[in-house]
């Protein structure tokens, strides 16, 4: 049974909290990688190397200490989906100005497509799934880990895409309803192949399940 917040080693979550949301950190040879930057290395007391930042999109919630995180760990690559980048530019569109704090953000180094895979060490692999709605360039990452020479599914990152019984808003700048119901068909599609027992990881709440995230999708009349 998961509970709220509950996730898998080396897999592990700093809980969002007012001005941010739940940060990711997956441990992995060499270091380890974060997704959705949102507190800083200090805040964490982190110090040990970084493999990769990851972006599921551009607000400030996800993204507001990601210039502490270039700032301290200059040569690690930090990557988001191309279409997000311009909401880094805008107080508006990257939501800053609803926190009161209206405020630009850094740049990824790379930016990532659909269906790009990114080679975290040996044992672990992440896939990019382009999921628009909430933002145009929000993203998903699929964590796969190599288990006997074969890669198996380890955890889902969403984002602000699906929640533990609930999704996205789309009334923010680039967010978009339709593709909204496009991309949690899309997911549910992908969740139901995946083991029951899948992690789901999302932006806000607890973690959930694929059989949980599946049941609570087709309950909305979000399956294709």
């Amino acid at each position: 049974m998961y509970n709220s917040y509950t996730v898998k080693d080396p897999l592990s979550v700093y809980p969002e909290r007012l001005l941010n949301c739940n940060m990711y950190r997956l441990d992995v040879e060499g270091g380890a990688v974060f997704f959705d930057p949102s507190l800083t290395p200090e805040a964490i007391r982190y110090t040990d190397p970084v493999v990769m930042i990851v972006a599921t999109h551009g607000h400030f919630d996800h993204v507001n200490a990601s210039g502490a995180w270039k700032e301290q760990f200059p040569e690690t690559p930090y990557v988001m989906i191309g279409d997000e980048v311009p909401l880094l530019d805008d107080v508006r569109g990257n939501a800053s100005t609803n926190f009161g704090k209206p405020q630009k953000f850094p740049h990824p180094d790379r930016e990532l497509r659909e269906g790009d895979r990114c080679v975290l060490d040996d044992q672990f692999t992440m896939e990019v799934i382009s999921t628009p709605g909430h933002t145009k360039g929000s993203a998903c990452y699929m964590l796969w880990k190599k288990v006997d020479s074969k890669d198996k599914p380890f955890a889902l990152i969403t984002g602000d895409t699906l929640f533990d019984n609930g999704w996205g808003r789309t009334d923010f700048a680039t967010g978009d309803d339709r593709q909204m119901r496009l991309t949690l068909q899309r997911l549910y599609r992908i969740l139901s192949n995946m083991p029951p027992d899948l992690p789901v990881c999302a932006g806000h709440g607890g973690t959930t399940t694929a059989h949980n995230a599946c049941h609570f999708l087709e309950i909305m009349g979000f399956f294709a």
